[in-house]
């Protein structure tokens, strides 16, 4: 269910508040809530580091690590498989307003930076680690600064995107499998669609794309970044449908969809997994994130070397992406700074990648042989490491205002609708404004 999904938009924002209230001491629990166990019995410092989705860092060893080399602290990471934008966030916002509750280290997504890091009272000043801007990308870099200039928060991934798909679904279709050859096919949107109605012609049984979301959210960034940066709403709460992004990125969704193109697998859903699985669709948008994080252990090992991955249509982009952040609340801020630091540091981003697929922020480790050279060979070794790379080179900074998550709901919960049969096609604007415009005003209201 999306946050703010136009027929059940009221009960998601219950729901929200709801989950707020049991997760601020579940996701987002921590030694900042007050409580006697920032300290254990055995004298060790106790650090929480709260998560979401799949930071990677269990996989990665990265918790014992830091232990052995700093034997007076414990770390606890938690929250992982944890969805940010209707669980983690709300849950972090209101330990955030309150003072109480947040871990010592939490991780942030790029959707919430700009609203979540904007009050610098709320955050340790990292002003320390200063001289480790040059390590990262500056547009990553930047956005781990509140509105008053304090440095709050580190980068970790971004989301340089690809396009993975499924080669015995292609072959089926008698489309090329090669991911040389496919990038070339589909280099741009108008050799994508082409693609798309080639596949839908063979009628394989399979759709051509997953849904309309992943893909409608890939490209809304992409031209975003290429254009004035606007999207779907400014930071006033002034919509911005006409903006040549959420124009462009909803109408070739909408064109996909009327060729027959999009399947209905509403993202993150139980039948979104079971598609991945069972074959139920052959194109999905990859986020370097997504790869290794997602379609790797929900597709499991019976797929191994059914999927594949080639460069996304069009120029550079972005999908994605996180920052940890110390909340000033945290009775150990000093200590939980040097932890963040160290989990960001260039050699962890790496181990991450290694263990994840989550694509680094630091051009520092980008350049290493490990990420590189990476290739993966459940994607029947594709150079992960140079498609995700020639994705994100000096790509801008998209500003997320403090209402596009509600009206990126809007949008989804619209297009959802579109795919599974509840609008048609033709009424899907009208639809997406007055979602949106309801968005905007429940989300003032909740301020």
């Amino acid at each position: 269910m999306h946050l703010l999904n136009r027929r059940h938009g009221k009960t998601a924002l219950a729901a929200a508040a709801a989950g707020a209230l049991a997760l601020s001491a579940a996701a987002c629990g921590g030694s900042g809530d007050g409580g006697d166990d920032s300290t254990g019995e055995d004298g060790k410092i106790k650090l929480t580091v709260s998560v979401f989705g799949t930071f990677g860092y269990t996989e990665a060893g990265l918790e014992a690590e830091y232990e052995a080399a700093n034997p007076n602290i414990d770390v606890v990471i938690e929250g992982d498989g944890v969805n940010f934008e209707q669980e983690f966030r709300p849950a972090l916002q209101t330990a955030l307003e309150t003072g109480s509750g947040a871990g010592d280290v939490v991780g942030i997504d790029e959707q919430g930076v700009t609203q979540l890091f904007a009050d610098s009272s709320h955050w340790y000043d990292l002003a320390e680690y200063d001289a480790r801007s040059a390590d990262y990308v500056q547009w990553k870099w930047d956005l781990g600064k509140s509105e008053d200039g304090t440095l709050v928060g580190f980068g970790t991934d971004v989301g340089g995107m690809a396009m993975c798909y499924r080669t015995d679904l292609f072959e089926a279709a008698g489309l090329p499998t090669d991911r040389t050859e496919l990038a070339a096919a589909w280099s741009t949107w108008d050799g994508f669609k082409t693609v798309a109605q080639q596949f839908v012609d063979a009628d394989t049984g399979a759709a051509f794309l997953d849904g309309p979301t992943q893909l409608q959210n890939m490209l809304l960034g992409q031209l975003a970044g290429q254009g004035d940066g606007a999207m779907y709403v400014d930071a006033e709460g002034e919509l911005t449908l006409d903006s040549a992004a959420a124009t462009e990125s909803v109408n070739t969704v909408l064109e996909l969809q009327e060729m027959g193109a999009i399947g209905n697998f509403a993202s993150w859903t139980d039948e979104w997994n079971a598609g991945m699985v069972e074959g139920g669709y052959a194109v999905m948008p990859c986020p370097g994130w997504m790869a290794g994080g997602v379609i790797e252990p929900t597709s499991g090992p019976d797929n191994a070397g059914k999927w594949d991955m080639a460069a996304a249509p069009g120029l550079a982009g972005n999908w994605g992406g996180s920052w940890l952040g110390v909340p000033s609340q945290s009775e150990h801020p000093e200590e939980a700074a040097a932890l963040a630091a160290w989990l960001t540091a260039p050699e962890q981003q790496i181990k991450v990648f290694e263990a994840v697929g989550n694509f680094p922020s630091s051009p520092v480790a980008q350049a290493d042989p490990r990420v590189a050279d990476k290739t993966n060979p459940y994607f029947n070794d594709a150079p992960v490491g140079q498609i995700i790379a020639a994705s994100v080179q000096n790509f801008p900074a998209l500003t997320y205002s403090y209402y596009h998550p509600p009206v990126k709901g809007a949008v989804e919960g619209v297009l959802n609708g579109v795919a599974d049969g509840t609008f048609k096609a033709e009424d899907a604007w009208s639809e997406i404004e007055s979602a949106a415009t309801e968005a905007v005003e429940l989300a003032s209201a909740g301020m």
